[in-house]
């Protein structure tokens, strides 16, 4: 069924990555130098300022998506749950290297505040998770009770 509560983490694990569009990695000032640099002309660092961010992403929140809608094959929902994990570390990887790089390109006098978008990478890795353990201790249940029939 799709009102599981591991749909539920799935649904907030997409929720949480297409999340990252609307919290930035990075932001600065209307006025601060730091804008000369092309990732941060518009004052905000985002999964839209490079093509890896935004294809690990749309790629995470898709798999997660999808995930929800196999409850009635809970093996390929945990493999795919496992999927948007790995997904997730590459794409906290990518957003914390890419951060770091900007911090260090910004020019002097500029100031660059990391923001909330950073952590929205570690939730959808732990809500993935959660489903993973959820969608096994499902699949241990009907197996158990497999066994009783």
């Amino acid at each position: 069924m799709i009102q599981r509560i591991q749909s539920i983490f799935l649904l907030l694990a997409a929720g949480a990555l297409g999340g990252q569009f609307a919290l930035p990695y990075a932001q600065t000032g209307a006025d601060d130098p730091a804008r000369s640099l092309a990732v941060l002309s518009d004052g905000v660092l985002n999964p839209l300022d490079n093509p890896g961010l935004l294809g690990l992403t749309a790629l995470g929140a898709l798999v997660s998506v999808i995930a929800v809608f196999l409850f009635k094959n809970r093996p390929l929902q945990a493999k795919l749950a496992l999927i948007a994990i790995l997904i997730g570390a590459f794409l906290l990887a990518l957003a914390l290297f890419t951060t770091k790089a900007t911090l260090d390109q910004t020019p002097e006098g500029g100031t660059t505040q990391l923001a909330a978008g950073l952590a929205l990478p570690v939730a959808a890795i732990l809500l993935n998770w959660l489903a993973a353990r959820a969608i096994r201790k499902d699949e241990s249940l009907v197996k158990s009770m497999d066994r009783l029939r």
